[in-house]
Parts: C-alpha cells; structure tokens; sequence
C-alpha cells in the first residue's frame, strides 16, 4: 500500500471514530438537552398567555409563570450540538467506509501485481460502480438517522428540488469535459427568468413564444461565453466570471431589484404535480439527460468535446475546429441556463434577480462528484446523474436533520475537494500502470 494511501486511510479511520465518539456523545445530552427546551418553552407559553390575557382585559392571577429560563450560550451550545446528533453518525459511517474501501482497494491492487497481472486503467467510465455504491451509502445511513427519509412524499420533493441542478449540470459536463467551467450559470437563470416575466408580464406574448424568447436569450449568453473564450482568447474562469456579474447586476437593473410574480396559468402549469408527482419536470429532466447523453455519445459534437478537453493542440492537428466545438459546448450550457430558468420560474410563480444564487456551485460539484475530470477529457452523463443525485440527497438528509445551512455548504466544499483529490489519484495511478 502506498504511503499517500495509508496516510489517506488513517486519516478517514480517525476522523471517522471521533465522529463516532462525538454521536455517542451527542447521545448521551439528549436527557439535559430536551429538560432545558422544555423549561425554556413552558416559561415562554405562560408570557405569552399573560400577554393574550392582558390583551383581551382578562385576569392573569390564575396563570402561573414558572421561573424564568435564560439560557446561557453554554447551554445553547449544549443543545445545537445535541441536535447535530444525526449528522455526526452520518459523516461517521462515511469516513469508515471510505478508509475501509480505499484499504480493500490498495489490497486488491497489490494484489493483482503480485500475481504479475496487469492492473486496468482506471477512467471516470468504470468509475461509475464506486460512485453508485457510495450514493447507496449515503441512502442508507439517512435511513438510519432520519424516519422521514424512505417515503415517496420526500423522495418527490428531492426530485423537484434537483431539477434545476439537474438541467444545469448536464451543460456543465460539456463544458467541464471540454476543458473550461462556466461560473455564469446562475446569473443566466435570473436574468433569463426575469426576461420571461417580462415578455408574458408587460409585453403581453404568448406563453410558448415567452419560453422559446427566454431558452435563446439563455444560448446567446452562453455562446457569447464561448466567443470571448476562443476568440478573444480569454481564460474561461475570467470570462465567464466576467458574465456572472454583467448578468447578475443586468437582472438588478431591469427591474430595479423587484421580483416580479403572478404568471399565466400555462407557464405555472411546467411545474405543476400531476397526481401529486411532479410530471412535467420529471420529463422535462429526461428529456434534457437524453439529449446530453446522445449527443456526448454518439454526435460529432460530442467526440469533439472529449477530444478537446484531452488535447488541444492535438485536437487541432487532427482537423477538429476547436472554436467552434467550445462555442458550440458554451451555448448547449447556455440552452440548459434556460430550460432551468423555466423550471425555476414556474415553479416559484416569481422571477427575483436572485434566483439561483450560487448554482454553479452545485453544478460543479454535481459534476465533479459524478467523476468528471476537472483537466478535461474525462467524463459521463451517468456519472453526473449520480453525483446529482448525492449532492441532492445530501441537502436533503442533512435538512431533515435540521443541519444549518453553514455547514451544508462546509460539506459541498469538502465533497468538491474530496472528488479532485480521487481524480488526482486516478491519474497517477493510470500513468503508473501504464
């Protein structure tokens, strides 16, 4: 085993039983916890009673105010750390999985040049089994921490809550396979939602000529994306960082900073549940993945993005046009921005210049979870598919949990930069084998 995986190992391994340790004891507050809530809640309904009363010219004798409970920021501690039970458990299994499927892994792989065999390469396509099994492992210590988890009524509100990063990712893989990364995603999807509250609003257009307006608006950024990048010979993060904001503070300008709300009913309808499933997207979602899968599978366009986020130059050589191809791979990201602004819209009745604030985040994330290279020429729509599902899932179970929203962006930051560091490896384990 090699050092870098032994030390990787350990590391998991112990961060693993502290969080463990931590459950445990988290476990062990609940009874001091739940007396201090409750003492806490019973002085704060007799105030209130007294207040109802006084309102209402009633007398107040007859209520009897227990003493009062403040609760001193040791206490408050005491008890969000008690609350924070389930997610120690679950980051707990976690880490043991990991250090126990990386040990097995490195055992296996000596094993194999023990015996003379040649190791496989190993690519982000056969990477798919491990990133699976860790999704069902994900599933499963929820199940254990959270009751509410394995019902259809939550699994219904994922799907919905991972439709816009769904739409959204899949353009993201063209883009992070071809070798760039488009940071103006979210921007995109406001703009062009408050575009299309506009066109229906105040000019009085049709409800498909408002969607089909609002999806090109969403291309033409995307490939103006494309065109400072190739022609221009702009750095993508720069450009499309650059656009982030020029969309961002447009969709501030255009309205003043007011949200606009109240759509025709045939806009809302995209978003609306059919038997209490929300069909439309769901459709809508597969429809995107099938387009995104064959295209990058089986199109010219598709072998082109894989070829030029291999190899540039190489790319060139062999008589690809590479302008073209990123322009190309920019718009379809841009054309993904606005199926999601009309998921996003629809859904909220609403277009506010801070809808999707901080998307291509979760974009990213999603991607490079599914194990899409980050150097480019590596990649697959089900990976994606999968590290969807996890970031997704993750959000889920974590606010089932009742985790704040500060360490669920702690968690997303960890899981990019764990997914970077298994590419790294992968890469210098395939060159070492070869």
């Amino acid at each position: 085993m090699r050092k870098s995986i032994k030390i990787a190992v350990s590391v998991c391994l112990a961060l693993g039983l502290l969080f463990l340790a931590l459950w445990i004891y988290a476990g062990t507050l609940g009874e001091a916890s739940r007396t201090l809530q409750e003492s806490a809640a019973e002085y704060n309904r007799a105030i209130a009673q007294v207040k109802a009363a006084e309102v209402l010219g009633k007398e107040t004798a007859d209520i009897t105010i227990p003493e009062e409970v403040i609760l001193t920021p040791q206490q408050n501690r005491l008890i969000r750390f008690h609350e924070m039970k389930g997610f120690f458990l679950i980051i707990g299994i976690d880490l043991l999985v990991v250090a126990a499927g990386a040990a097995l892994l490195a055992l296996y792989r000596k094993r194999q040049r023990g015996k003379g065999q040649e190791l496989r390469k190993v690519t982000s396509g056969n990477n798919i089994l491990g990133i699976l099994i860790a999704f069902i492992v994900l599933c499963f210590n929820l199940a254990l921490a959270s009751d509410a988890f394995l019902t259809m009524n939550n699994f219904l509100n994922v799907f919905q809550q991972i439709s816009i990063n769904f739409v959204v990712a899949v353009g993201m893989t063209y883009v992070i396979i071809s070798g760039g990364i488009d940071l103006s995603v979210g921007s995109n999807i406001a703009l062009s939602g408050l575009l299309m509250a506009i066109m229906m609003k105040f000019w009085g257009l049709s409800v498909p000529a408002t969607i089909l307006l609002g999806i090109l608006f969403s291309v033409f950024i995307g490939a103006l994306n494309g065109v400072l990048i190739t022609y221009l010979n702009l750095p993508p993060f720069i450009a499309t960082l650059g656009m982030m904001y020029l969309a961002r503070g447009a969709a501030y300008t255009v309205t003043g900073g007011q949200p606009l709300y109240t759509f025709p009913k045939g806009f809302t309808e995209v978003s609306s549940r059919v038997a209490g499933i929300p069909l439309y997207g769901i459709l809508i979602m597969l429809a995107i993945l099938f387009i995104g899968w064959y295209g990058l599978k089986y199109t010219r366009p598709g072998r082109f993005t894989f070829a030029v986020g291999g190899n540039e130059d190489c790319a060139r050589l062999s008589g690809i046009d590479v302008n073209r191809t990123k322009v190309f791979v920019y718009a379809f990201s841009g054309f993904c921005c606005g199926v999601a602004a009309l998921l996003l819209a629809s859904r909220l009745d609403s277009a506010v210049p801070t809808n999707a604030d901080g998307q291509e985040m979760d974009a990213i994330a999603a991607v490079v979870i599914g194990g899409t290279s980050m150097k480019g020429g590596e990649g697959s729509m089900l990976g994606t598919v999968i590290g969807i599902l996890i970031i997704g899932v993750i959000s889920n179970g974590l606010n089932l949990l009742g985790v704040a929203q500060g360490p669920q962006k702690m968690i997303k930051g960890a899981l990019i930069v764990i997914a970077v560091i298994i590419d790294v490896m992968r890469r210098r384990s395939a060159e070492s084998a070869t």
